[in-house]
């Protein structure tokens, strides 16, 4: 579809070859209220490009990269999209639209998973300054780079707070992080309410997925029910059992910097069937926390695992590469390699249709 390019307010016609775009956006707004003709292409298609529910083109129709800016001038439904609006069964339509939702918000999804599902964090809930404080600072490309393991120990420090301490935290940040109190560039500044405003908009977000649900201010995870029962996806667990099956496997211990990674994140999965495919100790590898954050920056997406030698590759499909050498940033066994590159390979065949999105 060929689609506007120039603001209402520079060029108040359409062209002949823009009408369609225009009777769609005429169609959405009157339907859920949003959606003018300058919102769709600058904010609405930037989102669902984003989670992998369209493509966008340039003006010889060459496909345009999620995360690079560009002169649009088309956009079609992808595979993934059309994926989403014919799924019949509703709680799958809500797992596809979930992963959709982590490529957007870079990840937050599977690290509440990682959260949520631990048996050692012991967290049942997090509210809104939580999310805020600790949880949103995880992997950041930020001086405030935190792990998994230090968020939940800020989280459980902060809760030992009175209300009025905790109050009194929120009150300190508030008065610091103002505009004015900062010299440099907006990336030297910091902002409170810029910064709550932008944890919320992600909060809500997260509450609209399979996973989560709100009770009073937080989020917690929600319950599951596939086809032989309920099932409570807390106990799906990020599976406590094929961790320690990786250990078992691969005969390595727990090491200060390295943390456990989902090659193919769980939060990718588009039913309750693939999910628990992908908790599984093949699809995991013991990376250092540096790495680990990388792939968290990309959002992801390093999910091709490949070897050279003793040497691991984890990639995208668009060329970016994560190289891990053995014990200095990855732990494993070279018996079980074959076994886990299989597994990378079945798990993506499953997923091929969606590559252009990924």
């Amino acid at each position: 579809m060929r689609i506007r390019d120039t603001d209402i307010s520079k060029r108040q016609q359409n062209s002949p070859e823009e009408e369609i775009y225009a009777k769609f956006c005429e169609e959405v707004k009157n339907k859920i209220g949003v959606g003018t003709q300058d919102a769709m292409r600058k904010n609405l298609f930037v989102d669902f490009h984003r989670m992998g529910f369209i493509n966008r083109y340039d003006k010889n129709k060459n496909n345009i990269e999620p995360l690079k800016k560009g002169n649009i001038k088309f956009v079609s439904l992808s595979s993934q999209g059309k994926k989403l609006i014919t799924e019949t069964d509703l709680q799958n339509r809500l797992f596809i639209f979930s992963k959709g939702l982590d490529f957007l918000l870079g990840g937050y999804i599977n690290i509440l998973l990682e959260i949520f599902h631990s048996k050692v964090y012991k967290i049942n809930e997090i509210s809104i300054y939580e999310f805020m404080f600790f949880v949103s600072a995880v992997n950041t490309n930020t001086c405030f780079n935190i792990n998994t393991d230090e968020c939940v120990q800020l989280m459980k420090a902060y809760r030992t707070l009175s209300r009025i301490q905790c109050r009194g935290v929120i009150t300190y940040l508030q008065d610091l992080m103002q505009p004015k109190n900062y010299s440099g560039d907006k990336t030297k500044q910091r902002d409170f309410h810029n910064w709550k405003n932008k944890a919320e908009q992600v909060f809500s977000l997260i509450k609209q997925t399979v996973y989560f649900e709100q009770r009073d201010n937080n989020i917690i995870p929600k319950e599951i029910i596939d086809s032989t029962g309920t099932t409570n996806i807390k106990r799906l667990s990020r599976s406590l059992a094929a961790k320690q099956q990786y250990f078992q496997q691969h005969k390595v211990k727990k090491t200060i910097g390295f943390e456990l990674h989902h090659i193919v994140p769980l939060s990718w999965a588009e039913n309750l069937y693939q999910f628990k495919l992908m908790d599984e100790w093949r699809n995991m590898l013991y990376i250092d926390a540096f790495n680990h954050a990388k792939i968290t920056q990309n959002r992801n997406r390093n999910i091709c695992l490949s070897n050279e030698d003793e040497t691991l590759i984890l990639s995208d499909f668009y060329g970016n590469s994560i190289r891990l050498t053995k014990l200095n940033n990855v732990l494993y066994s070279n018996v079980h390699l074959p076994a886990m590159l299989k597994y990378n390979e079945q798990i993506l065949q499953r997923h091929e249709d969606n590559n252009s999105q990924i």
